[in-house]
């Protein structure tokens, strides 16, 4: 009797083994590294392979001020925005600016303040070596980049350089070059002169875990997420500073700097030289971006063949937002707008 029970509990163990195995396996994810020059960046690929018939696009994430795996791949259940666009029927990749997460980057001179770490012009160096690998073998082809803040910053960028090889850009809660106040304006402001940049943004910025949590939960009054699952507030921190042994988010400080200054009037790119089908969307409580970014960004795409700029409720971390309805809005318009031109 026992010898049939242990023989029945280890059939009942491999099934739910199979069983588990199979519903892993709707994903394919792929990591790895792609050079550029002596850098290595971190890249990861997913693909839903349920419905492996379907057409899939290419479309590249690119991250804000935390990295990709942490923004849009969060060990956490439902939190993956990276599977839901996969499930839309993309072949996601998530990529990494040099010294994000797993990404190596250069030695900077950190006595050197005017130093920009991480620049737009290093970030779209970055974009270009990883859109170039993803598009061998297919010399027309082209990829829908999609960049969150400062990575719409980047992608915007890199998009006036290389139309050629971009079908569809898509920001989300970016800055653009407008005189406009801003909510981090008294952060980054010399004290005795806010029309001077302060040396408080050092070359590497970092912070621990509970600066993480606190950042997003001290932005609660303006980001409908942060009241909404502190569960994922605390999955994201966790996440975003695993990735070196001092247990720090630490990255490249040249995406605060140039926000700064963008925030401030100055331009680091023109809508005017970007030539492709571009979506720009904010969400109405977004504490980085600003309403005269979205509307001014799209007055000046007089060379885009189809533009479009959408408001959907919810904050900063809108892809983050399942309780209140925030990402499945925005994977509607990513795929209406991609996919119909919508």
């Amino acid at each position: 009797m026992f010898r049939r029970l242990s023989v029945l509990a280890f059939i009942a163990a491999l099934l739910f083994t199979v069983r588990t195995a199979t519903a892993q396996s709707n994903y394919t994810i792929t990591d790895f590294f792609v050079p550029n020059g002596p850098l290595q960046l971190q890249v990861r690929k997913i693909v839903e392979t349920t419905y492996s018939s379907r057409r899939k696009l290419p479309l590249l994430l690119i991250h804000g001020g935390t990295g990709a795996t942490t923004s849009f791949d969060l060990n956490l259940e439902d939190a993956s925005f990276a599977k839901s666009l996969a499930l839309g029927g993309f072949t996601v990749y998530m990529m990494n600016i040099r010294g994000w997460e797993r990404s190596t980057a250069p030695v900077y001179d950190l006595a050197d303040t005017s130093l920009v770490a991480g620049s737009c012009q290093e970030a779209a160096s970055d974009i270009d070596a990883v859109v170039n690998y993803i598009l061998q073998g297919n010399p027309n082809g082209k990829i829908n980049l999609f960049g969150w803040a400062a990575g719409g910053h980047w992608a915007a960028y890199y998009t006036t350089l290389h139309n050629d090889k971009v079908a569809n850009l898509i920001v989300l809660n970016s800055l653009y070059g407008v005189k406009a106040p801003w909510a981090f304006n008294e952060a980054f402001a010399d004290a005795a002169d806010s029309s001077k940049f302060s040396n408080s943004i050092p070359t590497y910025c970092q912070s621990d875990e509970q600066g993480v949590a606190d950042f997003w939960k001290g932005r609660a009054s303006t980001d409908t997420i942060s009241k909404a699952d502190s569960a994922t507030i605390r999955a994201f921190a966790k996440s975003a500073i695993s990735f070196n042994d001092e247990h720090l988010l630490k990255t490249p400080g040249g995406f605060q700097r140039e926000s700064f200054y963008m925030a401030g009037g100055r331009k680091y790119w023109d809508a005017k030289d970007i030539t492709v089908p571009t979506l720009i969307i904010r969400g109405d409580k977004d504490f980085w971006s600003r309403p005269v970014d979205v509307d001014t960004f799209y007055d000046e795409l007089t060379s885009a063949p189809n533009k479009k700029k959408l408001t959907i409720a919810g904050g900063h971390f809108l892809f983050l937002d399942y309780s209140g309805n925030g990402r499945r809005k925005l994977l509607i318009a990513i795929n209406n707008f991609v996919k119909k031109g919508l």
